[in-house]
């Protein structure tokens, strides 16, 4: 176990933090790892899921399905028939890829009524969806982005989302079965709602390390990898914020630009983070409510400040 590994589960255990799982790979190989529960069981990832998607957008580019310039509209017609504003009707699939899509408000947050009650979530965006920004101006963090992107590539591949990519990226991640929650009209959510468990998390982030390849074969282009993992805006203070440590959002993909880190980052301390220059990806999985949750505000997390006292900037 590493000397700074060993400071940050003496800080965990010092203080209140609730450590499911903690994993810290380098050059590819795991050199430090530590599990609540032995058999390492799945748990909900949250809006680490957008990450996933946003690799499933690159591979359905590759395959010629989407293009990032695409209108996101021309695809849902029936559900924008009666749309006349045309930030609404110009956002593209790189738009919804950087949170950037013109709302000025978020939609379907976890808690929200709508998440409840609304059946379809693609005419409810399209008619309820306030739209006051031109597209890829203003950074909104929400849920609705990675939804209509899963949505997208459904469309396009008449499958949805997760078994699209149950042998494009799941299977030779070695992630079998893979859990993901469905909408009331049986769309992937793709904005969270994915079980998995840190040994997965942690392969997913080796193969954005290694530039899209994973144990020799190749799952995604590496310009698309290289895109996502850069900072296309600035984050603000929106709904859920951006942390102070981040710099920038890139494809569903949070940016450190000082620490040049790339990570994933889901509520109650739920992290992956790629760390080109130094080879490693580190992994945290936890039940952290002062992590974005209700004890806590999305730009505070004494969780994300010891992750990145005692792991991202000492080794």
């Amino acid at each position: 176990m590493s000397l700074q590994f060993e400071k940050f589960m003496r800080d965990m255990d010092a203080g209140s933090f609730h450590i499911i799982y903690a994993q810290i790979s380098k050059d590819g190989q795991v050199i430090d790892d530590w599990a609540r529960f032995p058999a390492k069981p799945r748990f909900e990832s949250y809006s680490t899921s957008k990450t996933f998607t946003a690799v499933g957008v690159g591979i359905a580019i590759d395959e010629g399905l989407i293009s990032l310039d695409e209108r996101i509209s021309d695809s849902f017609r029936e559900e924008s028939f009666d749309v006349v504003n045309p930030n609404a009707l110009n956002i593209t699939v790189k738009d919804m890829l950087t949170m950037t899509s013109g709302l000025s408000e978020p939609m379907f947050f976890r808690d929200s009524y709508e998440r409840a009650h609304v059946r379809d979530w693609i005419r409810h965006f399209y008619k309820t969806g306030k739209f006051d920004n031109a597209p890829g101006t203003k950074f909104l963090y929400n849920n609705v982005n990675p939804y209509l992107l899963g949505c997208l590539i459904e469309k396009k591949a008449g499958k949805n989302l997760l078994e699209y990519l149950r042998y494009r990226l799941f299977e030779p991640l070695e992630i079998h079965n893979p859990d993901w929650t469905i909408c009331p009209k049986g769309h992937t959510v793709a904005a969270n709602g994915m079980a998995i468990n840190i040994d997965e998390m942690s392969r997913f982030g080796q193969m954005l390390l290694d530039g899209g390849t994973f144990k020799g074969k190749r799952i995604i282009s590496e310009s698309f990898v290289r895109n996502m993992t850069t900072s296309h805006i600035a984050s603000d203070d929106s709904i859920p914020g951006s942390p102070p440590i981040q710099a920038g959002y890139g494809y569903q993909t949070w940016i450190d630009d000082v620490n040049k880190c790339a990570y994933l980052w889901g509520i109650f301390g739920q992290y992956c983070i790629v760390m080109p220059e130094k080879n490693m990806v580190i992994t945290i999985m936890a039940l952290q409510d002062d992590d974005g949750g209700s004890n806590g505000d999305y730009n505070t997390s004494p969780l994300r400040a010891k992750i990145w006292e005692d792991l991202v900037t000492q080794f």
